[in-house]
């Protein structure tokens, strides 16, 4: 007798070992036999595709391409429409992942990057853009700048290649500008330091510095004032002045600058010191005071009065009575 068995829908679980045993009053007689399971013929299809990236110079790139059919598709990589040597050096290809790494990325290896996976009822293409740029370049080089408190004072960071880079302006580690151009309206003494531009790209941040020297002018924190003394009396007329870097100071009087002399003198604070007046000193001082920023002035009068003295001197006289008298003085 023959016995058959249908299984109308075969599925993986059905794979596996099966047993026919057939019996009769004399015995039962069993054979075993192998069920394998084989995947309906198809075209293949990606499960992972490349995707398009942007890398630095030196950066590791990863592309994957998978993709499932029966029988199990080819892998084939092309770049720019030329066959990829996948045991070139540089690469490392894994069939099992589908995966190209190019191991340190350089300019040329930018372009398309297609995979095609092949059998024997189709096969299907993806692509991805590879582009790899260098590390940015700032050019020209930063120079140091010098400003006076109240200017205006603009800072450029131009980079090479400009496309894709961020810039930004750091001041003695502290972000003060997101763009190439830094502006400041009017400076203060504070905005004086190192000033650091950091131009950042996929291929990584290229840094420069500068110094910006603010210089402040000369101004007074104690002018001269007006002095008026008698003839041999002594005096202080002070000047003190503040400015960034610190002013030197002179003394003018009209437009002669003043030296030292035994009735005028110049103290290490700046005071023109007057000693033992003479009516011949006396006029218009100016306190001159100078630095790289540039010069203020501040004027004071020092009037020197001489003391009263007898040219002629009264002498004793006898009047007569109801008669007029001269008396010289």
């Amino acid at each position: 007798a023959s016995v058959g068995l249908v299984v109308t829908n075969v599925v993986q679980a059905d794979m596996g070992q099966w047993s026919c045993s057939a019996t009769n009053s004399y015995g039962t007689v069993t054979v075993h036999f192998q069920m394998n399971i084989q995947a309906a013929s198809n075209a293949p299809a990606f499960t992972s595709q490349p995707a398009s990236q942007t890398v630095g110079v030196g950066a590791r790139v990863t592309l994957r391409c998978q993709a499932g059919g029966v029988p199990s598709p080819a892998i084939m990589w092309e770049k720019d429409s030329v066959d990829i040597d996948l045991t070139a050096a540089g690469l490392q290809w894994i069939p099992s992942t589908g995966t190209l790494t190019i191991l340190s990325a350089s300019l040329s290896d930018a372009g398309s990057y297609s995979c095609t996976a092949t059998n024997a009822h189709g096969s299907v293409s993806a692509a991805a853009t590879v582009a790899v740029e260098a590390l940015a370049v700032i050019t020209p080089a930063l120079r140091n700048q010098t400003v006076v408190a109240g200017n205006a004072l603009t800072l450029t960071c131009r980079s090479t290649p400009s496309l894709g880079v961020r810039t930004r302006w750091l001041l003695n580690g502290m972000v003060v500008g997101m763009a190439s151009a830094l502006t400041i309206a009017s400076t203060a003494l504070a905005d004086g330091g190192q000033y650091w531009c950091e131009a950042t790209n996929s291929a990584g941040t290229a840094r420069a510095s500068l110094f910006v020297t603010v210089q402040a002018l000369p101004t007074f924190t104690t002018p001269p004032s007006d002095v008026i003394i008698l003839a041999g009396s002594s005096v202080n007329v002070p000047c003190r002045v503040s400015g960034v870097p610190p002013p030197t100071v002179s003394w003018v009087l009209g437009s002669t600058t003043v030296q030292n002399t035994p009735h005028v003198s110049i103290g290490g604070d700046n005071t023109l010191a007057i000693v033992n007046a003479d009516t011949t000193i006396s006029g218009a001082y100016t306190c001159v005071a100078t630095n790289a920023a540039g010069t203020a002035r501040s004027s004071a009068k020092v009037v020197i009065i001489g003391r009263l003295m007898f040219t002629v001197f009264p002498k004793d006289v006898t009047a007569v009575a109801g008669k007029g008298a001269t008396m010289a003085c």
